[in-house]
């Protein structure tokens, strides 16, 4: 009686609420190793296998490194203008990805991603697949990862970076290419620019001085007043400035930490 084929299990967190994911329209799917589609996208997505348990990244990879160092035995002269040397060890590689977990799963898929990062190591480690990144299977070893949310960022994406150690290599990977999807809608592009945010710093305490910075030209400082109207209009309040003094704002020293926008 022949065995039955082994279950792979992706992802096992169930989906929760509103994801910013869901604008990925059709990502594809990944059954098992080497057993993926890439659905609208260009590539399939990357994912990591540890014999029957996988983890599939949610996004494409948005940036890679590939490196790599020899280590060389090399014999040094006193005075001399070269040396001697051979190659001991070809090559120490090493395999960096970057990327982001988007929405409201962001936390669960990192909570996937480091249990693992972490896991037991069958025989070669685990086994990265990243169509359209590595034409072939990836023996890792996971060296380092790091998992950040900045705290001006309003979303609930999470950022990623990873590093492997690369111990060898093993198939071909197949690299089916994605469909575009249909466009059913003519999407105008958004009007105006995009707001930045400047923080208030030591040696910048003055809108004058935030616009020399952000804007090149003390004399823009107007432009701050009215892209901060209600931030400046408690600032005037807290200081006893009336609010038709808007011409006392451009020397006023604002609190550290504070952000402006321009």
């Amino acid at each position: 009686m022949a065995p039955h084929p082994p279950v792979f299990k992706p992802n096992s967190t169930p989906y929760l609420g509103e994801d910013t994911a869901k604008y990925l329209v059709n990502p594809g799917l990944v059954r098992a190793p080497g057993r993926h589609a890439a659905g609208g996208l260009r590539h399939a997505r990357p994912y990591l296998v540890n014999g029957t348990k996988m983890f599939v990244f949610p996004t494409p990879v948005e940036g890679f490194q590939r490196s790599g160092t020899a280590q060389l035995g090399l014999r040094h002269y006193i005075g001399d203008w070269s040396v001697d040397g051979v190659t001991i060890h070809y090559e120490e590689a090493r395999i960096t990805l970057n990327g982001t977990f988007p929405g409201q799963t962001s936390q669960a898929n990192m909570v996937e991603c480091i249990s693992m990062l972490r896991s037991f190591h069958l025989n070669r480690g685990l086994v990265l697949y990243a169509p359209g990144t590595f034409n072939k299977e990836q023996f890792v070893l996971p060296e380092n990862w790091n998992f950040d949310h900045e705290e001006d960022n309003r979303t609930h994406d999470i950022r990623y970076s990873i590093t492997f150690v690369r111990i060898g290599e093993g198939r071909r990977v197949r690299d089916p290419h994605g469909n575009p999807p249909q466009s059913f809608a003519k999407i105008s592009a958004p009007k105006g620019k995009a707001t930045k945010r400047f923080t208030i710093r030591t040696n910048v305490r003055t809108l004058r001085a935030v616009s020399d910075k952000v804007y090149g030209s003390p004399a823009k400082w107007t432009q701050l007043v009215a892209l901060n109207k209600t931030a400046l209009a408690q600032i005037q309040k807290k200081k006893g400035i009336k609010t038709t003094g808007n011409h006392k704002l451009a020397f006023i020293r604002l609190p550290i930490g504070m952000k402006i926008n321009y």
